[in-house]
């Protein structure tokens, strides 16, 4: 006799009950793990119309059972109130799932992750749709033409990131904030559409989060005990709000011209592997073999896409160095040691076009030195280019030279100075003192200098030095000119500059 094992999902939605009146579910054995009728009449005694409607269900399926030749009996551990307590974060569907394992039964559920989660464990499950699909996602009502990001949270005002006038906008959508329902929804379409489209393709899938992509959207969901409540992420394909070329064409261009180390910061964190996607396309057609790699399992592309191997993208990357290959595009740099992917690429005479989110070219010079050596550096990225929600907005190049470090004492000697230049001006030097990268804004060093001196000329007239005067300035090093006459009080005029200032002082008799 079949065994069947449903969870507090189809008895809150009466999927249950509903197969028994069709006579799909019979001549079998139902066994309700404690676990379920514990969840049940908790959330019953706070007032909660699922548990309330849980129990009703049980009550009606106890009252087909006879006719339909169904056995019912109860199993498994009572929860522990910790249990109960946690049950948004899986303890109680832990429990459910070791019920049907023990019993050799078949897991009856409307909670797509369970059942995933239960697939992964070798359980036998039938996954029941909660509800009557709609035409149209729950999400669907708020994505307006010019919206670009949407949020989504229990508890709160759904919101947008529209695009309007070149730029992103907050807005709010709705004045009565997201429910539970509404989250819940969207976690179910979402998980329908992992299962069911082919060009869904998944990030990351886990009990407490989801990420995915299809060809308009990349969406994330998440879930306690990852995010204290429910939340969702949906981006849109960039591309159907602005123009393609303003995003493709700048790129393009720069591959043509030789630059063969690209990294694209994207400052809106807009949803990029279409934009990815359609350059790879465009330097196929012009005969440039390239393919793109990333983390996501992607079924149906229109370029050439390769996942992690093993779970190691590393691995990906040595096996088509196999093959001839002009660029890689990696569609996501999440941490150093995509960096580090896009250096191996280049040291092996591969072209690499890197997305990268950010904020600043600042952070991403920092993120830069933390994984590649400054020497290395121009020889792994040649080009940054800086990409809004509307298109390119900047291009900057990478180069180097030997020499002092502007707004630096010569004394401190000639050193290896990464330039990043903007419309041909040098606006950062990164280079090393004493093995410390430093990453200095141009004219933030010229402005400080500027300051300094102001404070020094303050400090010689307050002190009534009228036989000195400051000679030359950096930012490690004063050098003040002594006259004969006013050689007294150099050292209280020397502890006052360094305490003030903070730069070391020398004189000059």
């Amino acid at each position: 006799m079949e065994k069947i094992v449903p969870d507090t999902s189809v008895l809150i939605n009466e999927a249950l009950s509903k197969l028994i009146e069709a006579g799909e579910v019979r001549d079998c054995e139902l066994i309700i793990p404690l676990a379920v009728i514990d969840e049940l009449q908790a959330q019953a005694s706070k007032g909660r119309d699922i548990g309330l409607k849980g129990l009703e269900e049980l009550k009606k399926i106890r009252e087909h059972a006879r006719d339909m030749n169904i056995q019912i009996r109860f199993s498994g551990e009572r929860p522990s109130l910790d249990d109960i307590r946690l049950a948004r974060s899986g303890r109680i569907d832990a429990l459910i799932r070791d019920v049907t394992r023990a019993e050799g039964g078949t897991l009856y559920t409307s909670d797509y992750v369970q059942a995933l989660v239960a697939e992964a464990e070798g359980i036998s499950v039938r996954y029941i749709e909660p509800y009557h699909k709609p035409e149209e996602p729950a999400y669907k009502k708020y994505l307006g033409p010019d919206v670009v990001n949407l949020y989504l949270r229990v508890g709160f005002k759904p919101y947008a990131e529209v695009l309007r006038n070149g730029r992103l906008e907050t807005i709010v959508l709705d004045e009565k904030p997201c429910d539970e329902k509404l989250l819940s929804e969207v976690l179910e379409e979402v998980m329908a559409v992992a299962r069911i489209r082919e060009d869904a393709d998944i990030l990351m899938l886990r009990p407490e989060i989801v990420i995915l992509e299809t060809r308009d959207y990349r969406i994330r969901v998440m879930r306690p005990p990852l995010s204290d409540r429910m939340e969702a992420m949906i981006q849109r394909d960039i591309l159907q709000v602005a123009s393609e070329n303003t995003f493709l064409e700048p790129i393009i261009r720069e591959c043509a011209l030789g630059r063969r180390g690209i990294l694209v910061l994207n400052l809106d964190g807009v949803y990029v592997f279409p934009i990815a996607e359609r350059i790879a396309e465009k330097l196929c057609e012009y005969g440039i073999k390239t393919r793109i790699i990333g983390r996501a399992r992607r079924l149906n592309t229109s370029a050439p896409y390769h996942g992690p191997l093993d779970g190691d993208l590393e691995k990906t990357l040595h096996l088509i160095f196999s093959s001839p290959l002009d660029y890689i595009i990696l569609d996501e740099v999440m941490d150093s040691r995509d960096l580090k992917l896009v250096r191996g690429a280049r040291l092996a005479d591969i072209g690499v076009i890197a997305f990268q989110q950010s904020r600043s070219i600042e952070s991403v010079a920092a993120s830069l030195l933390d994984a590649i050596n400054l020497m290395m550096l121009p020889r792994v990225i040649d080009e940054i280019i800086l990409m809004k929600c509307y298109g390119v907005s900047e291009l900057w190049s990478i180069s180097t030279s030997i020499r002092t470090p502007r707004g630096l004492s010569p004394e401190l000697g000639v050193k290896n100075v990464i330039e990043l230049t903007r419309d041909g001006e040098v606006i950062y030097e990164l280079y090393e003192v004493d093995g410390r990268p430093i990453i200095s804004n141009v004219r933030m060093t010229y402005e400080r200098i500027e300051k300094a001196k102001n404070l020094i000329e303050k400090i010689l007239n307050e002190a009534g030095a009228r036989d000195v005067r400051l000679e030359a300035l950096w930012l490690d090093k004063a050098v003040i000119r002594v006259m004969e006459k006013g050689r007294r009080g150099l050292r209280d005029l020397e502890r006052r500059i360094m305490e003030e200032v903070g730069t070391k002082v020398e004189f000059m008799i």
